[in-house]
């Protein structure tokens, strides 16, 4: 039996004060500074983040959805690198040597000095025009090479709502951000985002890890509101380091993803 991810829990964190969302450029690094015209949730705390550049036009890259159950096209990188990308560059690569079904894999490469500092991001991305959120998103990565000696050095999946009109704060795009492994609190705080833990504080290495999560019942818990009239949904897949300081140390892995899913539950095992 593979081991699965369970939920362990949620943290929320909204801004009043603060960023919101050059995600609708990037959407896998941390926003731009710029001030929400509203907060969603009264609950939310005045937050900051540091600002980065701009790393792609939403939807730009938006493909059609796979005709099958499965809404994400080529899931299982049997038929090559398209329709993935990357945000920038370093471009993933695909494994022919560790996967989890078929002949291939995605493969994100992070290799970083000590005297590296700020923030670097592996990218492994697809963006959909769907008439609606599917019910659910589910697969499986692998870590290897897990080297970490920066704090917020963390294994995270992201899904992105553009241009959705019914939900708060007035947001161009809404988020909700599963950290699958490396860290147990948020690693900034982002006006636009909630944060939802799945896995491990350390990731298991040499697994095969299955995820998973119900998209329309955490947006309904979280925003309040499912996505309606979206211009795409943005998904992001990443390993990453933020707020690394010179001298802590190299930042290593290697994470490979397989068998994605997106579609009416009950999701594939």
């Amino acid at each position: 039996m593979k081991p699965t991810m369970r939920k362990a829990g949620i943290i929320l964190i909204l801004a009043g004060a603060a960023l919101f969302a050059a995600a609708c450029n990037g959407g896998g690094a941390p926003p731009e500074e710029q001030s929400p015209t509203t907060a969603p949730s009264p609950e939310a705390t005045p937050t900051t983040s540091p600002p980065t550049p701009s790393t792609g036009d939403a939807c730009s890259h938006a493909a059609t959805a796979g005709e099958e159950t499965n809404l994400i096209p080529n899931p299982s990188f049997e038929d090559g690198v398209d329709p993935w990308f990357a945000l920038k560059p370093p471009d993933f690569t695909l494994s022919e040597e560790v996967v989890h079904s078929g002949t291939a894999s995605a493969h994100l490469e992070l290799r970083n000095p000590a005297e590296a500092e700020g923030t670097d991001i592996r990218y492994l991305v697809q963006e959909l025009t769907l008439a609606e959120v599917p019910e659910v998103i589910s697969g499986y990565y692998r870590v290897e090479n897990w080297n970490k000696n920066t704090p917020k050095q963390y294994i995270q999946f992201v899904v992105i709502a553009f241009g959705a009109g019914n939900m708060p704060g007035n947001f161009p795009n809404h988020q909700i951000r599963y950290i699958l492994s490396g860290l147990s609190e948020p690693p900034f705080e982002i006006a636009n985002a909630f944060f939802q833990f799945l896995g491990p504080e350390e990731p298991v290495s040499g697994e095969w890890i299955r995820f998973e999560a119900n998209l329309r019942e955490d947006f309904q818990q979280l925003w309040g509101a499912v996505p309606q009239g979206f211009e795409c949904l943005r998904f992001l897949f990443e390993v990453r380091y933020d707020n690394k300081v010179a001298g802590d140390g190299p930042a290593e892995a290697d994470v490979y993803y397989d068998d994605l899913y997106l579609g009416p539950a009950p999701a594939p095992e």
